[in-house]
This record gives C-alpha cells, structure tokens and sequence, in this order.
C-alpha cells in the first residue's frame, strides 16, 4: 500500500511536469533563498542557528498547502499533532514524544505556540494560519532558556507580516469539498512615512465530512472567522512601534465515527437549538458543538542604540470557550448510544510583558540576548459531565459529599474550577567566539511561578475549596527553578557548522481535574523537566543549490504528566487521574534536505527516527487488578510511549514552468508524507483475555499525497490555485477515546486571488 500510494504521487507529477514545456533560466535564481529565523529571540540566518528548528516562508506555505499551524506536522520531522477530540479549534502537538491531550487550564501544554513573541498558552485557541502569515517556525526540544515554562517538548512560533511603506493589499476567495468556502482579505495602507496601517480579515465554513444516522445531520465542519488591525509608527530612524488588535471566532465538532469507517456515526444530539447554557443544553440533546471566541493585544516597542537593541513586548489575550460533547461509544448502527456529555463553559484571560536586550560586545565576539518576564493567568472553567439524562455524580468515598448521589452523599461533576497562574523570570544566553571557528554558547533562565486553584461552591454540588483541604489537596504550588543551556560550535568552513548542546527545560505543575469528581481526584502534579542532548550538522554546498541538515538527539524527561486510572482508597474503587506517571528517555535522528538542482526545480525532504521508553513508572500509575478481581489497564514499563510514530517521511518538490506568451507561469507541487503506526493512548489499550472490551487505540501506519498545481501572473497581481489534500483519499486514525477519531478525507480546493 505504501509503494503504491508513493508511485501514485510521484507518477502524477512525473506526468504533468512531461505536459510543460521548456523552463527559462534566471542565474540570480538559481539558489536557495536564505531564510532569517528568531528562533533563539534574535534575527540570524536558519543554517547559523545551533539548534534543531524548521522554518517555512510565505511561500513555502502557499505551495506546501500550510493554511493553520497544524498543516505543519506533516512538514517537520517527529512532530505530531491532530485536534483536540472534540475540538476542531484546538490542537494538541507532540515533538519528540512530548505533549498534552488536555485543554483544560488546570494543565498546561508541553508545546507552546507563539505570535509575534506572544505566548498563546491555552490549547483551546492555538491554531493560527489564516492571518496573513509572513514566517512559522517550530523549534524542537526544550525552549527553557530563551522561551521558558511549557516548552519541554519545543515550541511554534508565528510572525504575521507587519504594515509595510508601500500601499497594496488582495482579495482571495476559496470553494472546495464538502461546500468548503474562505475569504480572506488584506490591505496595507501607509498613513505618512511615519504611520503605517494595516487590516486583514478572514472567513471560512464547511460542512464537515461525518453524516449523523439519527438526525442526518453533518458534523465535523468548522465555522471560523477574524480580523486583524497594526499599525507601526516610526518616530525616528532607531525606534518602532508595532501595535495589533484582533478578534477571532470559531464553532464547529471534530467527533468520533464507527470503526474504519470515518464517514458515519451516531449520536442522540442535534448540533441545533443551543441557548449557550451547555449544561442544559446537553440535558436537552441540543447544542452538539463548540464553540470559541478569542481577542488579543499585542504591542512590541523596539529602540535601536549603537550596541544594543531593546524591546517591551507586551501581551493581552482573553478566550471564552463553550462546548458540548457526546464521547459515547458507538456500539450499534441502529440504536442511539446513551449519551456521554462533557460539557465546558470557561474564559481564559492572560496578560505578558517582556523587556529584552540583544546586543554584542569585543567586536561582535560576544552576542547576548537577556530579558526579564512576567506572565500572569487567570481562568474560570465551568465543566460537567452529563450521562444519560441526569447530571453525572460520584458518591463519596467515606460518606461524604455536597449533594445526594444514587441515595448517597456524594459529589456532582459540576464544578467550578478557577486557577490564577503569576511566573517571573529572568533570562540570559551568549555565545563567545573563541576562535575563528569555535563558539562556546552558556545560557539560563531563573523562574519564579506561584499557581492557585480555587473551587467556590456550585448549586449542583461539585466538590470545593474546603473539600480540597479536608483531603490535603495543596490548592497552592510554587516553583523556583533554574533551566540553564550550554553548547560548543565549530565551523571547519564557512558554510559547514557543527553543534552540540545540553538544554534544559521544564513545564509547570498543575492539577487532574477533567474527569475528577471526588475532592481525592483533584491531584497536584510536579513540574515535568527535560534534559536534552543535541549533535548536529548544518550544511549548505554546491553553490547554495543542497543544503542538509541532521540532528541527533537523547532526551531524559523526569515526572512526565500523563492520564492513567488509580486504584482508588476504597476497596473496589478506581480513580481517573491525570498526574506524573514516570520517566522516559526518548533518542532520535533529524535528516531535513533542500535543493534546487534546476533553475524551475525545488526539491524537499525530511526524516524523523526516534525511539523512546519507560525508564521508570510512578507505582500510582501501573496497571494493578482490583479487589473485585477487574485487571485495570494503565501503564508498564513495556508500554510503548503514546502519539509517538517511530518514523515520519516527507518528500517532495515544485516545478516552475515560465510561460512568456502569457506573461505567467505555472507551479506544480507533489508532497508524500509517512507517518508510522503509534499508541493514540498512554495505556496502549487493545482487546486481550484480561481487557476484552477494550477498544483498540492503535493508529496504524499511512500515507498521505498532496498534490497542488498554481497558475501565476508575472506581476503577481492574479493568481488560481488547484489544491489536493490526502488525494488518495486515505483513512487515518489520530485519536482513541470511547470511539475512533479519524483524520480529513480527500479535499481539492480551488482558489482564486487578485493583489493590488
């Protein structure tokens, strides 16, 4: 199946590219563009950075088909990610076995995502793209010195283009599959040489590609739209002002379907008749869906003096996020599951501000970066559980409880769930050429975070504050650490460099709350830490026509937070808890190739090989068998590390075909991308004599082709785009739980856009 899917890809761009005639040759044209990158704060070219990140232009992700971040796990080498189940606007990324299948506030995110400098830092609104994006890039192993707290696993960062001196804008408009229609718009208006303007906007909805059998309805659509306005202001010649405010929205499901079969499913909801209380919406069978809205702030201040470069960037980003979701198992094609809502009403508002300095001293023999940082989280969540037509409710463990459960007190799952996040850090990092070719690199950053949970009292009975401290529950958790980095550079030729570093990193404690009804279930994490030890090659030859970089990496993370179930303190009882299930150690191989060998060629590909392993289970979280004789399924130290492929394949290229009659030129773009079979769940849970209902949550291996051929206007004023996504029309799996979540089918898009 893999050989045929990759000769169908590379058969149909053999064929097209026989049907164009002659390319032009343009000798200015003839190598790979240079690309900047911020990815250690400060502008340098991406083959002078020692470290492992990936960079895409503006027009590598028009040609590569990246229209949000999540297009880019197909591109990077052990990146992986899908959406949240559930959740089409939000995503969930794994880089290098590293990652959280969670948006809930109380536990924070291994991957962080950045726009202009600016933590996102709820997985509940991180899924930019449609903005006019100037760069992406997605930095991999931990970010603790220059990025901080939730980057143990890496981090993506996104710089959307700013105001420019010159008027001009466009208009786009997109109709595909499934009714798929976006408009995206841009203009840029320059006020005075002093003041420049601009506004982008976007909308988009289709209908989705999953059928309901109860009601026909359509799900697994997505509704999104937003605007954006900035304005730079240039006072003088060493001083930028970039200010930016923007609003998006979003509705839409990302829900399970039958096994192997992505099309259908059934559910006893309708996605109609929501009143935006989702409680009694999902008492009601109404309101299937969710939905979010999120506005943010940004401005970034940037004083350029003879030795040094200053910027205050600050950041102000509020999300309000309402969802309805029925996680019932699909067990008949007939008869309406019994529903299983989780229900979620919360806002998340956060603010940022950072001062920092880049600047050199001894002649640009030593370059600094160093800041200082403050964040601060405040977030109200609102979440609940409804099962059948009854708000669900846990009874107490020794009698207690705020309300009656099944004749007994007990707790509701209703619960409100505040927690106030304030982290103050300072950074430094500089590199310090000792010779000609050798650079010592040393960096740190010093943190200090305090984190506060809080659950006032809720008129269905939910478990609070008092309940917390009856059971020893710290409601309190803070941290002081230090993530330092070192590393060494040789350069046995200008354009050869040679790497190797030590990075630390760590992400913050928090709390298991989703699913934890009982005061005893509200379990404190530690802080997960990472060490990370990278070898590296950057490379560029043949005239910069090849360029070829490889990583090498070992990674050691302690107090890995993971979802597992407990044995709970009752006989026969079980708790599900999200907290630190072990050790690992995870070690891999990064291979990333460009090349232009032709004037009209470009040619890519990447690799990612890593292996990973338990080196040490919390006891908490193995797998044990009940005082009723019921084997629990959790983890060992055989489990294989979850939404962790052990190879990932990408390869492909783009041919120019000028056509001077027409004053244009055609661009065709062929992309296979493997991906190798992984665990969806920390449990690798699949049917056996001691599970036999279990479903199976492997994700077999599978590949994907994209194809995409642009027709393109010399001027650039006009262009129409042909675009195929997963043309072979592959069924995939990315998620298990209580059902299967299947990634798109077949999409072919056309798109239409005029500059001016």
């Amino acid at each position: 199946m893999l050989i045929r899917e990759w000769a169908l890809g590379a058969s149909a761009a053999v064929i097209a590219l026989l049907g164009t005639v002659a390319p032009v040759w343009a000798a200015d044209e003839d190598t790979l563009q240079e690309v900047v990158v911020t990815a250690r704060r400060r502008a340098e070219t991406l083959q002078s950075v020692p470290q492992a990140v990936s960079a895409f232009t503006a027009d590598d992700m028009a040609s590569r088909q990246v229209s949000s971040t999540l297009d880019l796990v197909r591109l990077v080498p052990n990146l992986f990610g899908s959406s949240n189940t559930g959740i089409p606007g939000a995503n969930t990324y794994y880089i290098r076995g590293l990652g959280s299948t969670e948006q809930i506030a109380t536990i924070d995110p291994a991957v962080s995502t950045y726009v202009d400098d600016v933590v996102v830092p709820r997985q509940n609104a991180n899924n930019y793209g449609l903005f006019d994006v100037e760069q992406m890039e997605v930095l991999r192993g931990p970010q603790g010195t220059t990025f901080g707290r939730n980057s143990t696993g890496g981090a993506i960062s996104v710089r959307l283009r700013k105001p420019s001196e010159d008027f001009g804008g466009y208009a786009e408009a997109t109709y595909g599959s499934y009714a798929q229609r976006t408009f995206r718009g841009d203009i840029n208006v320059p006020v005075s040489p002093k003041i420049l303007t601009k506004v982008t906007g976007y909308y988009s909805q289709d209908d989705g590609w999953l059928k309901n059998q109860a009601n026909n309805e359509n799900l697994n659509g997505l509704k999104s739209y937003g605007g954006r306005g900035a304005v730079r202001l240039l006072p003088n010649d060493d001083i930028t002002v970039d200010l930016s405010i923007e609003h998006t929205g979003g509705s839409g499901s990302y829900l399970r379907s039958y096994y192997d079969d992505p099309t259908e499913t059934r559910l006893a909801a309708t996605t109609a008749g929501g009143t935006g209380n989702v409680l009694a919406d999902a008492l009601a069978n109404r309101g299937l869906g969710s939905s979010a809205q999120s506005t943010a702030v940004t401005a970034n201040l940037e004083w350029r003096l003879p030795s040094v470069t200053l910027n205050a960037i600050t950041g102000y980003r509020t999300i309000n996020q309402k969802f309805m979701m029925d996680f019932s198992l699909p067990a008949s094609r007939t008869v309406n599951p019994t529903p299983y809502y989780l229900t979620n009403d919360g806002r998340y508002d956060m603010v940022s501000q950072e001062l920092k300095a880049v600047g050199s001293f001894f002649d640009d023999r030593l370059r600094y970066v160093a800041g200082l940082y403050y964040f601060n989280e405040d977030n109200r969540t609102v979440a609940g559980q409804v099962f059948g037509t009854s708000v669900s409710c846990s009874a107490g463990l020794y009698g207690d409880g705020n309300m009656t459960c099944g004749g007994k007190p007990g707790y509701s799952s209703v619960r409100d769930i505040r927690n106030q996040t304030d982290s103050y850090a300072a950074y430094a990092q500089a590199d310090l050429d000792l010779t000609d070719t050798v650079t010592a690199i040393a960096g740190a950053r010093v943190t200090h975070e305090v984190k506060a949970l809080q659950l006032p009292a809720t008129s269905y009975g939910g478990a609070t504050t008092a309940d917390l401290k009856r059971y020893g529950i710290p409601i309190d958790l803070e941290t002081n650490v230090i993530t330092p980095k070192f590393g060494l550079n040789y350069k046995p030729m200008p354009d050869v460099l040679l790497f190797a570093s030590v990075t630390n990193g760590y992400k913050g404690g928090g709390w298991n709350s989703r699913t934890a009804y009982l005061p005893q279930q509200v379990t404190a994490m530690k802080p997960e830490t990472t060490w990370s030890y990278e070898a590296g090659i950057k490379s560029t030859f043949l005239d910069h026509k090849l360029q070829v970089n490889l990583t090498g990496f070992l990674a050691d993370t302690d107090n890995l937070q993971l979802s597992y179930t407990t044995p709970g303190p009752i006989a026969g009882t079980t708790l599900s808890t999200q907290d630190n299930a072990g050790n690992i150690e995870v070690k891999g191989l990064e291979l990333e190739v460009r090349a232009k060998p032709l004037h009209a060629l470009d040619i890519f590909g990447t690799v990612g090989i890593q292996q990973g392993e338990y080196t040490y289970v919390n006891p908490r979280a193995r797998s044990f068998v009940s005082s009723t004789g019921a084997y629990i399924n959790a983890i060992d130290l055989s489990d294989q590390l979850s939404r962790f492929p052990k190879k990932s394949v990408a390869v492909g290229g783009t041919y120019t075909v000028p056509v001077p009659s027409w004053n244009a030129s055609f661009a065709l773009t062929a992309e296979v991308d493997y991906t190798g079979g992984f665990w969806t769940t920390a449990a690798n849970s699949a049917p056996s004599t001691l599970t036999p209902t279990a479903l199976n949550s492997y994700a077999d291996n599978y590949t994907l082709v994209n194809l995409s051929l642009a027709f393109t206007t010399d001027d650039d004023l006009w262009r129409f785009k042909l675009d195929c996504k997963n043309c072979g029309d592959k069924t995939y799996l990315t998620s298990v739980f209580n059902g299967y979540y299947y990634g798109d089918p077949r999409r072919v898009t056309a798109t239409l856009t005029r500059r001016f």
